[in-house]
């Protein structure tokens, strides 16, 4: 499977305003506007510099740690979820309504997401994937 690139980090965070002053601040990174519908929702602030993304998470219950997003083309789903199913690696689909993600764990619990912004095709080639009964 030929991953594209790390898309973006996970960052669970005590209070979204101050971690997003202390991004930008530091660091630079400001909010990525065509993503912040979903911050309204309920979802992550995503804050970009240049190509480098974090989406910042309410730290709720979550203990501290990270989830690592690689972007991979859409046809690459089908491969991900066959390599997942025959290691019998438990997985979730999300339909993010602009991006197709996998979630998963490594073998030491770190989470990993494998995502792709090429929303219709992405989500035609994981639900014929899963329709087609390999699983």
């Amino acid at each position: 499977m030929s991953v594209l690139r790390i898309d973006h980090v996970h960052i669970y965070v005590n209070n979204i305003a101050e971690a997003e002053g202390w991004y930008k601040n530091v660091l630079g990174f400001i909010r990525d506007e065509s993503l912040l519908f979903w911050f309204t929702q309920g979802g992550p602030l995503v804050i970009k510099n240049n190509e480098a993304a974090l989406s910042l998470f309410e730290r709720k219950h979550h203990s501290p740690g990270h989830t690592v997003a690689f972007n991979i083309k859409p046809s690459c789903f089908h491969e991900l979820i066959e390599i997942l199913s025959l290691r019998s690696i438990p997985f979730t689909v999300s339909d993010h309504q602009v991006s197709m993600s996998v979630y998963f764990e490594d073998i030491d619990g770190n989470k990993i997401e494998m995502t792709s912004y090429e929303y219709l095709e992405a989500s035609k080639n994981i639900q014929s994937y899963l329709m087609s009964g390999k699983l």
